[in-house]
């Protein structure tokens, strides 16, 4: 890095603004981006040594080196001219992509950057930026290197960035000037000191280093990854920042992360190269059997021919080495050349099919199917073993708060009130005790959640626009009044803690629909809202897409913000337009009505109610079973997709549903009553829920406008579920926490107009960030009274070791109801807290310095000093968040089970958890055995565990058995008896692994390919913590999800859904496989069928090594005559249609294990391909030997016609050979094969018109035979007897359904065999 970067004990030491280097001239392109793999002097040499790499076109290369050195029996070109072409097709293809690469590089590399040398502003391009330059990045602007914070805009030292480049996640990430960086003026900014700093990593999320300061300060800070803004994030919600550049160009943290190798092969590859080696071991052989032959007739057949004159008495080694290489020549296109470029194009057009599949295309995120790795297409439908993560793969990786536990005690969360289970009693804020408030208040100010710049001033200023066009809306109301939901009148009952949430939503179903105004009555209700289901948290993409579109109208309740701010409910029927207006444009308010009901069920974007369904009774395969509360799991809803199966996991209520009578009164009154509702008079009934209502409305307004943006979905759900129950977050101020306290609901004999809301202050000192090794996060705060408390959230698994001893029994309660939580499929959190003393906190802040300041193993360190001051802590409860199941997962994972796929899932939580969704998606089958290994610390027990796993397997006949197994068990496994557990696990329907870290993952994918069944491996998942398992597998598949996209783009395929994966699998999976048997099959084929006529006709020349054709036909075989229908069906090839493999998934196992490519159908083809030559030759040999009197004119027929009648034979044959062996035939592949021989013969003609003599003399040959009728009838007679044993052979597989070679005793028979042994005697 020239001048400006100094290395000392491989640290980087880099002067702030850089070194003055007087007049020499500033290095540039230190910043430069390069992509490309050639330059315009590397492209020629590199790209000829990467090519002639492959076994194919070294072999040619070699052939045409000999052909030019001997005297050889055809043309050199014949050899030259196909290598050439192969050789040309390609590196055309990899230059243009080579070129799209450099000009993208120069877009980026050019773009203006604004840095300050010496004190001064100056605009240089991106790629001429060198470490130590000060570089300016304005708000919306990209970084272009890697930087260390030195100042920004923001009052409090703050920068706000989004990380979509880098990791695909949108969220706002804050980052900080280092602490007591001293403020300078601008043009004094490069005096600021020395930037020291470790070498580049590509870990994202780490970074140590340090800033030495100048002059008298001569004080260090340490720097940290939150001081830094790397490479392709992007700057957002603060207006200016500056920082030093310290990685450059390549060496930036995003540059390296982008090389990513990706060395995997197909394993169809395997079966070529075999194939390969059997005909190179058959061309060895039949050139020496000729070699041998020749001398033999030498040596005792010549010399009886005196006509031939007298045979010569010397034998040198240069004759044997012409001889030799003579026949090697000769038949070296039994190598099929063209084979390589030909499975490459089609693996590159049909990644294009693919990537324009509609069927792969998400909609929603606008996102279409990646193809990264196209060379791996046909291992799509080889898949034995699937291992899949759950959390954001199999689920949506949408939490939503559901339950909690909170003293000992379990609660149900209700949108704004908390139910607790024993009692049914509901509890608002008003209602908390000093317990319920004190954990509500950790979950409010325990995270790292951003509130967006602006959002909170902008709910203020729209409560007081609301306001003011208040009197508007009011002027134009008329029409029946509003009509409420039944929920909203039993709400303030204690009849509606009894009612489920499933009711309530089935209550607004049938609201809608039986109105009896019909569906036009129905669209004029607009505000009708479930009291148990939260608009706020709903998962539907669709719905907060179209919100974030509108301007917000947020109405606050006199104690949410202002005094005598009114809310009024939309209006209805004639003043639907005016509203309307009111929201901006064509949308409609965001509330949950009837209207948006009715528009749910119409509008494509927005999925219906869903049906109900039988909940699983997983908990009944647990061992604490005899100890859950049955009464938990009765109500509980399962936020699953909208129309996709086992939609709720709860029982059918429709018993307890109240009559569709009792939801409307009669249609004059255009009100609704219940006959559940409290016995008190109707108008203050109405004023109640309306009043309830409006404060849900304008919480959840709040809410969104406040636009939440946490690191992780489950840290926002939490803060969430804290502002809809009274406890908001309105955003820090300087590391001053703000918490507003607004009780939702309030006695309704109060005046409204009454109270206002109080807002807590804490001081954030510390964020001990969560780490995949720590499994926890802690803050610790400061509060109004001045007592420092810490507050940590995490696994209950970490945290409950860090509790005092006084916590022992509420830690035993908690765990039981953690464990309820997890056989509901909800993942948990635990809470804590603790006060700091004064001292204790000095302590740590010296100790927390000095690890900050070390330049070595400062992440130890640093966690030490965090694990001394997260210790003793009181135990306040836990969280049971739930993850919506992504859609038709269960359809999926039970269609690729059919399709003979065993499924893996490797998931970090906690094996009920894991449990609970595995049955509730159809990963394990209901009815099949569970065996749990858990706990399990040595190697003896591990062993007794898999013997009796392994006796269950095998005597359990017809019985599915799933493994389910955590990770201190699978850690005993891998490393103690990894063989033994490998065989024992791929024997069961489905494993589970819980509680793995993203090492265990790549360890289990690694254990399973090294089995010597040969198992073909796919891994999929959406975070960066599955990137190792997804490059370690065969198959790499990423889903763009929630987590970021570093999955996808390590992954060789990636795509929006987990429901995609299995049109990938059944339907191009299977065509790709089939695809590439016929394409590679095909390609021996037609050459052995091309050298065996050259073969049989050496016994006919005393093995003189002539050729029988033209060196044209030599050159344009395998160019021109034969390669464009084997491409073209190659790439749309359909044995059966899309909804048939898609509907009948056992299809997928007449592919796998590459069945098309074993020896049988080789060997059956082949012996196609040596009938079809002896018929060929032979019939032109006795047409020939018999009257060669054959032209038109009467003449006898010359050579030159009898190796061009051969060929035109050939073409024709070998062309209607795959004509009938393919399945799926359209006007354009039946063109292909009509082109392909009209091209033999308008390329023969105008060659046989041309008096060239250079190789054979062929002049007007071929124009004698197009003029002959025994030559047409000899090309039909040929065509006829070659394929009427294919045909025949065809019809009688169809008509009498006989299984493809079932004599062959084949790999897969013999295991089946002796499974079946196995299963019977053992």
């Amino acid at each position: 890095m020239g001048s400006r970067v100094s290395t000392i004990n491989d640290w980087l030491q880099i002067q702030i603004g850089g070194p003055d280097l007087g007049k020499k001239k500033k290095p540039s392109n230190q910043n430069r981006i390069k992509s490309t793999k050639y330059t315009l002097i590397t492209f020629l040499p590199q790209n000829l040594l990467e090519q002639f790499r492959r076994i194919a076109n070294f072999y040619f290369l070699v052939m045409t080196i000999i052909s030019l050195l001997i005297d050889s029996p055809v043309s050199p070109m014949t050899s030259l001219l196909p290598l050439v072409f192969v050789i040309a097709v390609t590196a055309a293809k990899q230059g243009y992509e080579d070129i799209l690469r450099f000009r993208t590089d120069n877009v980026v590399n050019a773009s203006p950057v604004t840095i300050i040398r010496d004190g001064v502003e100056a605009i240089i391009k991106s790629q001429d930026v060198a470490p130590g330059d000060l570089v300016v990045v304005e708000k919306d602007c990209d970084v272009p290197c890697d930087l260390v914070l030195l100042r920004t805009t923001d009052p409090h030292g703050k920068c706000f960035i989004t990380t979509a480049n880098l990791d695909g996640e949108s969220n706002l990430k804050t980052l900080m000037v280092p602490r007591e960086l001293p403020t300078v003026d601008l043009q004094d900014m490069h005096k600021l000191g020395m930037i020291e700093c470790e070498n580049p990593t590509t870990d994202l999320y780490s970074f140590n280093g340090k800033i030495e300061l100048k002059g008298g300060e001569g004080r260090v800070l340490p720097l940290s990854a939150e001081n830094v803004l790397l490479r392709g994030s992007r700057v957002k919600n603060t207006e200016c920042v500056i920082g030093c550049a310290v990685y450059t160009g390549m060496i930036t943290k995003l540059q390296l992360n982008s090389r990513l190798t990706r060395n995997k092969n197909s394993s169809s590859e395997i079966y070529i190269n075999r194939f390969l080696i059997v005909i190179l071991v058959t061309l060895i052989a039949i050139v020496t059997l000729l070699y041998f032959l020749k001398r033999y007739n030498e040596l005792f057949v010549i010399p009886k021919l005196t006509y031939l004159g007298d045979a010569t008495d010397s034998y040198s080694v240069k004759q044997f080495l012409q001889d030799y290489l003579s026949f090697l020549i000769l038949f070296n296109y039994l190598i099929p050349i063209s084979l390589y470029v030909t499975i490459e194009l089609q693996r590159v057009i049909g990644g294009f099919f693919m990537e324009w599949d509609m069927e792969l295309y998400e909609n929603d995120t606008d996102q279409q199917c990646i193809v990264n790795t196209s060379n791996l297409n046909e291992e799509l439908g080889q898949i034995n073993i699937l291992f899949s993560d759950k959390t954001g793969t199999l689920t949506k990786n949408e939490m939503n708060f559901q339950q909690c536990s909170i003293a000992g005690r379990k609660f149900h969360f209700k949108k704004t009130r908390l139910e607790e289970e024993e009692t049914h009693a509901l509890l608002d804020i008003n209602k908390f005790n000093a317990d319920q408030r004190v954990f509500f208040q950790a979950l409010a100010i325990c995270h790292t959640v951003q509130v967006a710049a602006g959002s909170l001033e902008e709910a203020d200023a729209s409560s007081s626009t609301t306001t003011k066009k208040e009197p508007a809306v009011t002027a134009n109301k008329s029409g029946p009044p509003e009509m409420y939901s039944i929920s909203d009148i039993t709400e303030e009952s204690h009849n509606s803690s009894q009612q489920s949430e499933l009711n309530v939503s089935h209550n607004i179903e049938n609201s809608v629909s039986v109105h009896p105004n019909g569906a036009a009555a129905a669209a004029t209700t607009t505000t009708s809202s479930s009291s148990d289901v939260n608009p706020l948290l709903v998962s539907d993409d669709s719905y907060s897409v179209e919100r974030r579109k509108r301007p917000q109208v947020v109405k606050r309740s006199p104690n949410f913000a202002r005094p005598a701010n009114r809310v009024h409910i939309a209006p209805t029927s004639d003043t639907q337009i005016n509203q309307t207006e009111l929201n901006g444009g064509g949308s409609s308010s965001p509330s949950n009505g009837a209207a948006g009901l009715q528009q749910a069920t119409h509008s494509p974007n927005i999925r219906p109610i869903s049906l109900q369904f039988q909940r699983s009774t997983s908990e009944r395969d647990l061992p604490h079973f005899g100890e859950a509360q049955n009464g938990a799991a009765l109500g509980h809803r399962r936020a699953h997709s909208y129309g996709a199966p086992n939609a709720y996991l709860s029982n059918p209520i429709g018993s307890i549903t109240p009559s569709t009578s009792a939801i409307f009164r009669s249609p004059s009154t255009h009100s609704r009553e219940s006959y559940a509702a409290p016995t008190f008079t109707r108008q203050p009934t109405i004023l109640v829920r309306a009043e309830s209502q409006r404060r849900k409305n304008e919480i959840r307004d709040f809410i969104f406008t406040l636009d939440y943006q946490a690191s992780s979905p489950d840290e926002k759900a939490l803060v969430e579920a804290c502002a809809n129950l009274g406890l908001v977050y309105t955003g820090d101020d300087d590391e001053i926490l703000s918490v507003r306290i607004v009780p939702p609901h309030m006695d309704y004999k109060r005046p409204f107009t009454i109270g206002k809301p109080k807002e807590e202050k804490f001081h954030r000192l510390h964020v001990l960030e969560f780490t995949s090794d720590r499994k926890r996060m802690s803050v610790i705060v400061r509060d109004a009274e001045g007592k420092k408390w810490i507050y940590t959230k995490g696994a209950e698994s970490y945290v409950f070791p860090l509790c005092a001893n006084s916590s022992a029994d509420l830690v035993t309660k908690t765990d039981h109801h953690i464990s309820d939580f997890a056989r509901l499929g909800l993942r948990t959190l635990a809470i804590a807290r603790r006060m700091i003393g004064e001292e204790e906190y000095r302590d740590f802040l010296q100790e927390l310095a000095q690890a900050n300041s070390s330049l070595e193993n400062r992440k130890q360190l640093s966690e030490e000093c965090y694990s001394k001051i997260e210790s003793n802590l009181d135990l306040l409860g836990a969280t049971a968040v739930e993850d919506a199941l992504q859609d038709d997962v269960a359809d999926t994972l039970v269609s690729l089970q059919a399709a003979g796929i065993k499924i893996w899932v490797l998931t970090g939580d906690k094996v009920e958890t894991a449990l609970n969704i595995a049955l509730a998606c159809g990963h394990i089958p209901p009815d099949a055995k569970k065996y749990f290994i858990i706990e399990c610390k040595n190697r003896e027990d591990m062993l007794l565990h898999l013997n009796a796993l392994d006796r269950e397997v095998i005597f359990g006949i017809g019985q599915e058995c799933a493994l389910l197994i955590d990770g201190k068990s699978l850690a005993v496994a891998l490393s103690e008896v990894a063989k033994e557990f490998r065989d024992v696990a791929v024997k069961c329907t489905a494993v589970l692994c819980c509680r793995l870290s993203p090492l265990q993952k790549s360890e289990v994918v690694a254990l399973i390919k090294s089995s010597n069944e040969n198992y073909n491996t796919a891994s999929i998942g959406d975070g960066a913590n599955d990137v190792s398992m997804i490059q370690e597998a065969h198959v790499g598949i990423g889903i763009m999800g929630r987590e970021g996209r570093q999955a996808a783009r390590c992954a060789d395929f990636a795509f929006a859904k987990f429901c995609m994966l299995k049109r990938l699998l059944l339907v191009h999976g299977h065509y790709h496989s089939v695809r590439l048997s016929l394409l590679v099959l095909y390609f021996f084929y037609k050459n052995i069928v091309f050298m065996g006529i050259m073969f049989l006709f050496q016994f006919h020349t005393l093995f003189s090594s002539s050729s029988v054709y033209d060196s044209l036909f030599l050159t344009l075989y395998n160019v021109i005559y034969t390669s464009l229908p084997i491409l073209f069906i190659a790439i749309t090839e359909k044995p059966y249609t899309e909804e048939k493999l898609m509907r009948t998934p056992q299809l997928y196992k007449k592919n796998t294990d590459n069945k098309q490519l074993h020896w049988p159908y080789f060997l059956m083809w082949v012996l196609f391909a040596m009938y079809h030559a002896v018929i060929i030759f032979y019939f032109a040999f006795c047409m020939f030997s018999f009257n060669n009197v054959i032209l038109s004119v009467g003449q006898t027929a010359a050579f030159s016609c009898f190796g061009t009648l051969l060929i035109w034979g050939v073409v024709i044959v070998v062309n209607l050979k795959l004509w009938l062996e393919s399945m799926y035939l359209s006007y354009w592949y039946i063109f292909t094969l009509v082109i392909s021989i009209l091209g033999f013969m308008v390329t023969t003609v105008i060659y046989n018109v041309i008096n060239l003599d250079y190789d054979t003399d062929i002049y007007w040959a071929y124009n004698n035979l197009l003029a002959s009728l025994p030559v047409w009838l000899w090309v039909l007679l040929v065509s006829v007897a070659c394929l009427v044993p294919d045909f025949t052979i065809r019809m009688l597989q169809r008509g009498l359904n006989i299984k493809h070679f079932s004599i062959f005793p084949g790999k897969q028979r013999k295991l089946k065999l002796r499974e079946k042994f196995e299963s019977t005697y053992l």
